[in-house]
Protein backbone atom coordinates (compact mmCIF):
# COMPACT_ATOMS: atom_id res chain seq x y z
CA UNK A 1 0.00 0.00 0.00
CA UNK A 2 2.88 2.23 0.59
CA UNK A 3 4.45 2.00 -3.00
CA UNK A 4 0.63 2.36 -3.99
CA UNK A 5 0.51 5.86 -2.17
CA UNK A 6 3.64 7.02 -4.01
CA UNK A 7 2.61 6.04 -7.03
CA UNK A 8 -0.63 7.81 -6.46
CA UNK A 9 0.96 10.88 -5.41
CA UNK A 10 3.23 11.69 -8.56
CA UNK A 11 0.15 10.86 -10.67
CA UNK A 12 -1.97 13.50 -8.78
CA UNK A 13 0.96 16.12 -8.65
CA UNK A 14 0.61 17.67 -11.98
CA UNK A 15 -2.65 18.46 -11.75
CA UNK A 16 -2.19 19.63 -8.05
CA UNK A 17 0.94 22.11 -9.23
CA UNK A 18 -0.93 22.95 -13.24
CA UNK A 19 -2.35 25.96 -11.53
CA UNK A 20 0.84 27.30 -10.33
CA UNK A 21 2.74 27.68 -13.36
CA UNK A 22 3.77 31.20 -15.38
CA UNK A 23 5.52 32.01 -17.70
CA UNK A 24 8.96 33.76 -16.91
CA UNK A 25 12.00 34.71 -18.84
CA UNK A 26 15.25 33.77 -16.24
CA UNK A 27 17.99 36.24 -16.70
CA UNK A 28 20.91 34.13 -15.62
CA UNK A 29 24.23 35.41 -17.17
CA UNK A 30 26.14 32.36 -18.53
CA UNK A 31 29.89 32.52 -20.26
CA UNK A 32 29.93 29.87 -23.48
CA UNK A 33 32.79 27.18 -22.84
CA UNK A 34 34.13 24.65 -25.06
CA UNK A 35 32.13 21.53 -25.12
CA UNK A 36 33.98 18.14 -26.30
CA UNK A 37 32.00 14.78 -27.65
CA UNK A 38 34.03 11.95 -28.97
CA UNK A 39 33.72 8.09 -29.26
CA UNK A 40 36.78 6.17 -29.70
CA UNK A 41 37.53 2.52 -30.66
CA UNK A 42 40.51 0.78 -31.36
CA UNK A 43 41.81 1.05 -35.18
CA UNK A 44 38.86 3.53 -36.12
CA UNK A 45 39.56 7.55 -37.43
CA UNK A 46 39.34 10.15 -34.41
CA UNK A 47 36.74 12.08 -35.10
CA UNK A 48 35.92 15.00 -32.16
CA UNK A 49 33.23 17.18 -32.20
CA UNK A 50 33.87 20.27 -30.67
CA UNK A 51 31.12 22.97 -29.99
CA UNK A 52 30.23 25.93 -27.51
CA UNK A 53 27.45 25.74 -25.24
CA UNK A 54 24.71 28.33 -26.01
CA UNK A 55 22.02 30.18 -23.55
CA UNK A 56 18.28 29.11 -24.58
CA UNK A 57 17.52 32.53 -26.04
CA UNK A 58 19.89 32.14 -28.79
CA UNK A 59 17.54 29.37 -30.64
CA UNK A 60 18.75 25.88 -31.24
CA UNK A 61 21.57 24.18 -33.20
CA UNK A 62 18.45 21.79 -34.60
CA UNK A 63 17.54 24.93 -35.90
CA UNK A 64 19.45 27.38 -38.06
CA UNK A 65 21.85 28.19 -34.58
CA UNK A 66 25.77 27.48 -35.67
CA UNK A 67 27.40 26.15 -32.59
CA UNK A 68 30.72 24.92 -34.12
CA UNK A 69 34.17 25.92 -32.97
CA UNK A 70 36.21 25.67 -36.62
CA UNK A 71 38.95 27.96 -35.61
CA UNK A 72 40.55 26.28 -32.27
CA UNK A 73 44.15 24.95 -31.25
CA UNK A 74 43.05 20.84 -30.60
CA UNK A 75 46.11 18.92 -29.59
CA UNK A 76 46.30 15.10 -29.29
CA UNK A 77 48.00 13.10 -26.27
CA UNK A 78 48.53 9.38 -26.49
CA UNK A 79 49.76 8.22 -23.23
CA UNK A 80 51.01 11.60 -21.95
CA UNK A 81 53.07 12.32 -24.99
CA UNK A 82 51.75 14.85 -27.33
CA UNK A 83 51.61 13.50 -30.85
CA UNK A 84 49.20 15.25 -33.54
CA UNK A 85 47.89 18.58 -33.95
CA UNK A 86 44.41 18.17 -34.95
CA UNK A 87 42.49 19.87 -38.47
CA UNK A 88 39.14 20.52 -39.14
CA UNK A 89 37.42 18.75 -41.50
CA UNK A 90 33.69 17.94 -42.80
CA UNK A 91 32.97 14.42 -42.78
CA UNK A 92 30.01 14.11 -44.96
CA UNK A 93 26.44 15.26 -44.64
CA UNK A 94 24.16 13.56 -42.09
CA UNK A 95 21.23 11.25 -44.23
CA UNK A 96 19.81 9.18 -40.93
CA UNK A 97 16.00 10.28 -41.29
CA UNK A 98 15.97 9.94 -37.17
CA UNK A 99 18.90 12.22 -36.79
CA UNK A 100 17.78 15.72 -35.71
CA UNK A 101 20.85 16.95 -37.48
CA UNK A 102 19.55 15.65 -41.36
CA UNK A 103 21.10 17.30 -43.96
CA UNK A 104 23.42 19.12 -42.13
CA UNK A 105 27.43 18.75 -42.93
CA UNK A 106 29.62 16.42 -40.20
CA UNK A 107 32.18 18.31 -38.66
CA UNK A 108 35.08 18.02 -36.55
CA UNK A 109 38.62 17.72 -35.36
CA UNK A 110 40.06 14.88 -36.79
CA UNK A 111 44.11 13.73 -37.20
CA UNK A 112 46.00 10.78 -38.97
CA UNK A 113 46.35 8.50 -35.49
CA UNK A 114 44.41 5.49 -34.96
CA UNK A 115 43.85 4.42 -31.43
CA UNK A 116 45.27 0.83 -30.07
CA UNK A 117 44.30 -0.89 -26.71
CA UNK A 118 45.50 0.29 -24.16
CA UNK A 119 46.18 4.27 -25.15
CA UNK A 120 45.22 6.61 -22.86
CA UNK A 121 43.94 9.50 -25.10
CA UNK A 122 43.55 12.94 -24.13
CA UNK A 123 42.42 15.71 -26.46
CA UNK A 124 43.43 19.73 -25.23
CA UNK A 125 41.60 22.40 -26.96
CA UNK A 126 41.72 25.98 -26.77
CA UNK A 127 39.66 29.13 -28.12
CA UNK A 128 40.34 32.44 -27.91
CA UNK A 129 36.50 33.32 -27.73
CA UNK A 130 36.01 29.96 -25.69
CA UNK A 131 38.58 29.12 -23.28
CA UNK A 132 40.21 25.72 -22.38
CA UNK A 133 38.74 22.24 -22.38
CA UNK A 134 40.17 19.28 -21.93
CA UNK A 135 39.20 15.54 -21.67
CA UNK A 136 40.91 11.83 -21.47
CA UNK A 137 39.80 8.55 -21.55
CA UNK A 138 41.45 4.60 -21.91
CA UNK A 139 40.94 2.19 -24.47
CA UNK A 140 39.50 -0.84 -23.01
CA UNK A 141 40.30 -4.39 -23.54
CA UNK A 142 38.35 -6.46 -25.51
CA UNK A 143 36.20 -8.87 -23.96
CA UNK A 144 35.26 -11.80 -25.77
CA UNK A 145 31.64 -13.91 -26.50
CA UNK A 146 32.90 -17.40 -25.11
CA UNK A 147 29.55 -19.22 -26.83
CA UNK A 148 26.08 -19.07 -27.24
CA UNK A 149 23.65 -21.14 -26.44
CA UNK A 150 20.33 -20.55 -28.78
CA UNK A 151 16.81 -22.03 -28.74
CA UNK A 152 14.80 -21.94 -32.19
CA UNK A 153 10.61 -22.08 -31.09
CA UNK A 154 7.49 -21.32 -32.89
CA UNK A 155 9.37 -22.57 -36.20
CA UNK A 156 7.49 -22.17 -39.65
CA UNK A 157 8.27 -22.94 -42.75
CA UNK A 158 6.41 -21.01 -45.19
CA UNK A 159 8.17 -21.78 -48.43
CA UNK A 160 6.23 -21.51 -51.50
CA UNK A 161 3.43 -20.27 -49.45
CA UNK A 162 2.72 -17.25 -51.97
CA UNK A 163 3.31 -19.24 -55.24
CA UNK A 164 6.63 -19.11 -56.00
CA UNK A 165 8.49 -22.72 -55.03
CA UNK A 166 11.73 -20.56 -55.49
CA UNK A 167 10.88 -18.09 -52.39
CA UNK A 168 12.39 -19.72 -49.34
CA UNK A 169 10.73 -17.82 -45.88
CA UNK A 170 11.31 -18.54 -42.26
CA UNK A 171 9.29 -17.23 -39.39
CA UNK A 172 10.59 -18.37 -36.01
CA UNK A 173 11.93 -17.05 -32.32
CA UNK A 174 15.16 -17.58 -30.36
CA UNK A 175 16.12 -17.79 -26.82
CA UNK A 176 19.96 -17.36 -25.94
CA UNK A 177 22.11 -17.31 -23.13
CA UNK A 178 25.42 -15.09 -24.29
CA UNK A 179 28.27 -16.32 -22.28
CA UNK A 180 31.36 -14.43 -21.58
CA UNK A 181 33.75 -14.18 -18.67
CA UNK A 182 34.66 -11.09 -17.05
CA UNK A 183 37.70 -9.52 -16.21
CA UNK A 184 38.14 -10.09 -12.55
CA UNK A 185 41.30 -7.32 -11.91
CA UNK A 186 38.82 -4.64 -12.10
CA UNK A 187 35.31 -3.04 -12.31
CA UNK A 188 33.84 -3.51 -15.65
CA UNK A 189 31.10 -2.02 -17.91
CA UNK A 190 29.43 -2.92 -20.75
CA UNK A 191 26.78 -2.39 -23.55
CA UNK A 192 25.11 -5.22 -25.27
CA UNK A 193 23.88 -4.57 -28.72
CA UNK A 194 22.56 -6.78 -31.90
CA UNK A 195 22.92 -6.09 -35.42
CA UNK A 196 22.56 -7.99 -38.67
CA UNK A 197 24.34 -8.59 -41.87
CA UNK A 198 22.88 -9.84 -45.00
CA UNK A 199 23.57 -10.28 -48.96
CA UNK A 200 22.56 -7.88 -50.80
CA UNK A 201 20.41 -7.65 -54.21
CA UNK A 202 22.75 -9.24 -57.29
CA UNK A 203 21.81 -9.16 -61.42
CA UNK A 204 23.68 -10.74 -63.85
CA UNK A 205 25.70 -9.11 -66.46
CA UNK A 206 22.59 -8.71 -68.91
CA UNK A 207 20.60 -7.65 -65.93
CA UNK A 208 18.91 -10.82 -64.77
CA UNK A 209 17.54 -10.86 -61.20
CA UNK A 210 20.27 -13.15 -59.63
CA UNK A 211 18.39 -13.26 -56.20
CA UNK A 212 18.00 -11.51 -52.59
CA UNK A 213 18.22 -12.06 -48.68
CA UNK A 214 16.04 -10.28 -46.19
CA UNK A 215 15.53 -10.15 -42.90
CA UNK A 216 13.43 -8.80 -39.64
CA UNK A 217 13.47 -9.10 -36.07
CA UNK A 218 12.93 -7.31 -32.61
CA UNK A 219 14.88 -7.90 -29.57
CA UNK A 220 13.73 -8.29 -26.30
CA UNK A 221 16.25 -7.48 -23.69
CA UNK A 222 13.32 -8.18 -20.54
CA UNK A 223 14.42 -11.14 -19.23
CA UNK A 224 18.15 -10.18 -18.79
CA UNK A 225 18.34 -8.54 -14.97
CA UNK A 226 21.83 -6.92 -15.31
CA UNK A 227 20.35 -5.10 -17.78
CA UNK A 228 18.25 -3.51 -15.10
CA UNK A 229 20.46 -2.84 -12.03
CA UNK A 230 20.39 0.48 -11.68
CA UNK A 231 16.40 0.94 -11.38
CA UNK A 232 15.27 0.82 -7.84
CA UNK A 233 11.55 -0.69 -7.17
CA UNK A 234 9.87 2.19 -7.32
CA UNK A 235 11.08 3.16 -10.37
CA UNK A 236 10.70 -0.09 -11.99
CA UNK A 237 6.93 0.41 -11.50
CA UNK A 238 6.47 3.98 -12.56
CA UNK A 239 9.19 4.37 -14.99
CA UNK A 240 10.46 3.26 -18.24
CA UNK A 241 13.29 0.86 -17.92
CA UNK A 242 13.41 0.12 -21.44
CA UNK A 243 16.01 0.71 -24.11
CA UNK A 244 18.94 0.84 -22.20
CA UNK A 245 21.65 -2.30 -22.25
CA UNK A 246 24.47 -0.75 -20.17
CA UNK A 247 25.42 -3.03 -17.08
CA UNK A 248 28.29 -3.50 -14.68
CA UNK A 249 30.22 -6.16 -13.03
CA UNK A 250 29.20 -5.21 -9.91
CA UNK A 251 27.31 -8.60 -9.38
CA UNK A 252 29.28 -10.68 -11.42
CA UNK A 253 32.94 -9.69 -11.17
CA UNK A 254 35.24 -12.30 -12.16
CA UNK A 255 32.74 -14.88 -13.39
CA UNK A 256 31.50 -16.66 -16.08
CA UNK A 257 27.77 -15.58 -16.85
CA UNK A 258 25.36 -15.90 -19.58
CA UNK A 259 23.60 -12.88 -20.83
CA UNK A 260 19.55 -13.60 -21.34
CA UNK A 261 18.41 -12.28 -24.90
CA UNK A 262 15.71 -13.27 -26.63
CA UNK A 263 15.30 -11.94 -30.52
CA UNK A 264 11.64 -12.61 -31.97
CA UNK A 265 9.48 -12.63 -35.00
CA UNK A 266 11.99 -13.23 -36.74
CA UNK A 267 11.17 -13.70 -40.20
CA UNK A 268 13.90 -14.61 -42.77
CA UNK A 269 13.25 -14.65 -46.91
CA UNK A 270 15.42 -15.34 -49.88
CA UNK A 271 15.68 -16.31 -53.63
CA UNK A 272 18.39 -17.49 -54.87
CA UNK A 273 18.86 -19.16 -57.83
CA UNK A 274 19.68 -23.39 -57.68
CA UNK A 275 19.48 -22.62 -53.25
CA UNK A 276 23.17 -21.27 -54.09
CA UNK A 277 24.85 -21.82 -50.32
CA UNK A 278 27.99 -19.29 -51.39
CA UNK A 279 25.11 -16.33 -52.06
CA UNK A 280 23.90 -16.70 -48.52
CA UNK A 281 25.68 -14.40 -45.95
CA UNK A 282 23.04 -13.42 -43.62
CA UNK A 283 23.88 -13.07 -39.97
CA UNK A 284 22.47 -11.91 -36.64
CA UNK A 285 25.00 -10.26 -34.68
CA UNK A 286 25.51 -10.46 -31.21
CA UNK A 287 27.33 -7.19 -29.78
CA UNK A 288 29.26 -7.21 -26.68
CA UNK A 289 31.05 -3.55 -26.33
CA UNK A 290 33.72 -3.20 -23.41
CA UNK A 291 33.45 0.59 -22.77
CA UNK A 292 35.00 3.48 -20.12
CA UNK A 293 33.51 4.70 -17.34
CA UNK A 294 32.65 7.68 -19.02
CA UNK A 295 30.53 5.91 -21.44
CA UNK A 296 28.08 4.17 -18.98
CA UNK A 297 28.38 7.28 -16.03
CA UNK A 298 26.63 9.70 -19.30
CA UNK A 299 24.35 7.00 -20.38
CA UNK A 300 23.33 6.34 -17.04
CA UNK A 301 22.72 9.80 -16.23
CA UNK A 302 20.83 10.40 -19.47
CA UNK A 303 18.40 7.68 -17.42
CA UNK A 304 18.48 9.19 -14.40
CA UNK A 305 17.71 12.69 -15.91
CA UNK A 306 14.75 11.45 -18.21
CA UNK A 307 13.09 8.19 -16.32
CA UNK A 308 14.24 8.36 -13.29
CA UNK A 309 12.51 9.33 -10.01
CA UNK A 310 15.33 11.67 -9.34
CA UNK A 311 15.39 13.70 -12.68
CA UNK A 312 11.35 13.59 -12.39
CA UNK A 313 10.81 15.50 -9.07
CA UNK A 314 13.73 17.92 -9.96
CA UNK A 315 12.06 18.64 -13.68
CA UNK A 316 8.96 19.72 -11.54
CA UNK A 317 11.14 21.72 -9.10
CA UNK A 318 10.65 19.57 -5.83
CA UNK A 319 14.28 18.47 -6.40
CA UNK A 320 17.75 18.95 -7.31
CA UNK A 321 18.19 19.16 -11.21
CA UNK A 322 20.17 15.92 -12.98
CA UNK A 323 22.39 16.72 -15.26
CA UNK A 324 23.90 14.28 -17.61
CA UNK A 325 27.22 12.98 -16.53
CA UNK A 326 30.97 14.26 -18.31
CA UNK A 327 34.45 13.80 -18.14
CA UNK A 328 35.34 17.19 -19.99
CA UNK A 329 36.67 20.25 -18.03
CA UNK A 330 34.29 22.53 -19.01
CA UNK A 331 31.58 19.62 -17.83
CA UNK A 332 30.10 19.73 -21.51
CA UNK A 333 29.94 16.92 -23.72
CA UNK A 334 32.02 13.11 -23.00
CA UNK A 335 34.85 11.74 -24.27
CA UNK A 336 34.48 8.12 -24.39
CA UNK A 337 35.70 4.54 -25.64
CA UNK A 338 34.08 1.38 -26.60
CA UNK A 339 35.93 -1.85 -27.54
CA UNK A 340 33.61 -3.75 -29.82
CA UNK A 341 33.35 -8.10 -30.22
CA UNK A 342 30.99 -9.86 -32.06
CA UNK A 343 29.79 -13.15 -32.56
CA UNK A 344 27.62 -13.81 -35.71
CA UNK A 345 24.78 -16.28 -35.96
CA UNK A 346 24.50 -17.94 -39.21
CA UNK A 347 20.80 -18.01 -40.53
CA UNK A 348 21.21 -20.57 -42.97
CA UNK A 349 22.78 -23.16 -40.72
CA UNK A 350 20.08 -22.07 -37.80
CA UNK A 351 16.90 -22.81 -40.53
CA UNK A 352 18.72 -25.89 -41.64
CA UNK A 353 19.18 -26.91 -38.36
CA UNK A 354 15.18 -26.82 -37.16
CA UNK A 355 13.62 -27.48 -40.37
Amino acid sequence: MAILRKIIFFAVLPLLLSSCYTDFEPDIKSTPVLCMNCLLSEGDTIRLDLTRTWRWSEGSPFDSLNINVPDADVRLYVNDEFVSEMRYKVFGTEYDFADPFYGNEIKGYTCDYTPRIGDKIRFEAHSDKYGDASAEVTIPEPVKIDRVETTVFNFTDLSGFYGDDDEKEYRFDLNMLVWFTDPADQLNRYLFGTSYTRSESEYSEGGTFEGWEYLYYWVDNSREPLFTEHVSVLESVVSDVSGYTIFSDRQISGKSYPLHVSIEGIEYKFKVPDYNPDYLTGSINLELSHISPSYYDHVLSVWVANDGIAGSLGSVGLGDAVFEASNVSTGAGVVAAATKYTYKINLKKLVEANK
